[in-house]
């Protein structure tokens, strides 16, 4: 997984600043351009994985069965806890480990794309081991990037770190779930291939070019990280059990909304585009927003305004599935993306404070990835309650979790960051 581009040069490194409590500084910014940057690849690598290869396989004759296959490569992203150690022990260079993780991910991302943009005519199985490749090299990439943001940040930066996260990610899935579906036909394999292994090597630059040394707490001999180290503090079993119920709340409620449409003999190409885009559009507005707009109000006020999103979400595709027609429950649709793209800028400052220590990456991943993890498979149980309570009470259930979901969290969310 070797890569060409080299760790930044220890030298002409400068040190982050150190986090402080405090308005946020205008020499903070140049890092948190970088990280979104790498945040959009990321979220058009995911976007390509989940929504972009499934139907491009189909589309070129693939059998039905071999393509549902090709979901194994979402495997990776919920499994990175169980490699996370590496992360924060294994130091490809002294003065900046995560950056140097991130450069060769990178690298071996970009490889692996080109790889993939010669492969049109390679059997299934080549595809799906160069897709699996490229999604765990893409996790890994993430969980540096997430331990490096948990470490450089300030405090009062984290509320714009998650929210430009989010953000990032919603464009990034645009891009990879629909854009590149749109054109992929028009331009080609190979050449749709080759314009995402581009952007992913350009979007790695902005961070090499800022040639700075992370914090002076991650220097000297790394201890072996201890993945179960978190596990035994009664108070982070706490904080992952609310990430957890906040990620299977924010999962029913849009996860499932498509195939709700579907029940409701809406037209896939008007669900395509109509909720396709404008689902991830209402989530970007509202991540970027929840910038300034959790800065002035707090973080727990700032969640009774996207509770009440959802809420209102919730009620629209309960009324539009009872009987109340198409159009409020694809109103809801792409008005609960606004809501739990709120709540997703809350947990991922939230998670990059809890986090914060001598095993970053580690603590990271277990709250983060475990907590999506338990959310996923409870996913799977709810979508066999759907046919025994129908989509109304669905949705209801879904609403009386909301409530539930933001009162604990205002329990132990801090009202400001810092």
């Amino acid at each position: 997984m070797a890569s060409t581009v080299r760790p930044p040069v220890a030298e002409r490194a400068t040190p982050l600043p150190a986090p402080v409590a405090g308005a946020p500084r205008r020499a903070d910014w140049p890092l948190l351009a970088a990280t979104t940057s790498l945040y959009t690849s990321f979220g058009l690598i995911y976007g390509l994985m989940q929504g972009g290869l499934p139907p491009l396989m189909r589309a070129r004759g693939i059998d039905l069965a071999a393509v549902g296959w090709f979901f194994i490569i979402l495997v990776p992203f919920g499994l990175t806890f169980l490699w996370a150690p590496l992360i924060d022990v294994v130091r490809p260079s002294a003065r900046a480990p995560r950056i140097a993780w991130i450069a060769l991910m990178q690298g071996a991302i970009v490889a692996l794309l080109l790889a993939v943009a010669r492969g049109e005519a390679a059997p299934p199985p080549i595809l799906l081991a160069l897709g699996l490749g490229i999604a765990l090299a893409a996790a890994t990439m993430d969980l540096a990037l997430d331990a490096l943001c948990t470490t450089s940040v300030a405090g009062a930066q984290r509320i714009a770190a998650g929210g430009l996260k989010v953000a990032a990610l919603a464009i990034g899935s645009i891009l990879g779930g629909g854009i590149f579906v749109a054109l992929a036909t028009r331009l080609g394999w190979s050449l749709s291939f080759h314009l995402c292994a581009a952007y992913c090597l350009l979007a790695v630059i902005p961070l090499l070019i800022l040639r700075r040394r992370e914090p002076p707490q991650l220097a000297g001999t790394p201890r072996r990280a201890d993945l179960l180290a978190m596990l035994r503090r009664r108070d982070m079993r706490q904080r992952l059990a609310l990430l957890s119920l906040a990620s299977a709340t924010m999962a029913a409620l849009s996860f499932l909304n498509r195939v709700m449409l579907v029940d409701l003999h809406v037209p896939l190409a008007r669900i395509g585009w109509i909720v396709g885009i404008g689902a991830p559009t209402c989530g970007l507005i509202a991540s970027l927003l929840a910038i300034p707009s959790l800065r002035h109000l707090g973080t727990r006020r700032g969640m009774l305004v996207y509770a009440g999103l959802c809420l209102g979400a919730a009620a629209a595709m309960a009324i539009g599935a009872a009987g109340g027609g198409a159009l409020p429950a694809i109103v809801g649709a792409i008005a609960v993306s606004g809501g739990t793209s709120g709540f997703f800028v809350i947990i991922c400052a939230a998670t990059l404070g809890w986090a914060r220590g001598e095993q970053p990456a580690t603590d990271y991943a277990v709250l983060y990835g475990l907590s999506r993890l338990v959310a996923t498979l409870l996913l799977v149980v709810l979508t066999r309650l759907v046919p025994l309570l129908g989509w109304p009470l669905f949705y209801a259930g879904g609403a009386a979790a909301v409530i539930a979901t933001c009162a604990l969290l205002a329990r132990v969310v801090p009202d400001r960051a810092g």
